[in-house]
């Protein structure tokens, strides 16, 4: 379904380890990105918006970030590209996937998180 890998990124003198997620589905590369750029920099946030929606507390959420946007309903998630929108910027097509998994994802993805430094 998907592979972890941790990378390190160079500059000079300076190293960083970052965890890259790759999916074995092209069609999900979309939902990497989001795991990897947003669901990291809002962290437990966009967790809480989703068990509002899953709850029925709420009927949707919408989460825009730096990459992606991600329209939320019980059922159904679906990912937009931000990049889309942009003039010769490298672009993936949308994917829908089921809210439930797309949680299991998150929660997965930062708690790999936590371990890496």
């Amino acid at each position: 379904m998907y592979e972890i890998k941790e990378v390190t990124l160079k500059n000079g003198p300076h190293a960083r380890k970052r965890l890259v997620i790759e999916f074995d589905d092209p069609a999900m590369q979309i939902v990497g990105e989001f795991l990897m750029a947003d669901a990291s920099f809002f962290g437990g946030a966009i967790l809480q918006e989703i068990d509002h929606v899953l709850k029925g507390e709420k009927k949707s959420a919408e989460s825009s970030g730096n990459r992606c946007n991600a329209l939320i309903k019980q059922d159904k998630t679906v990912i937009e590209d931000l990049f889309e929108e942009m003039d010769g910027a490298d672009a993936y097509p949308a994917y829908e996937i089921e809210t439930e998994k797309l949680r299991e994802l998150i929660e997965m993805w930062l708690g790999r998180l936590e371990n890496v430094e």
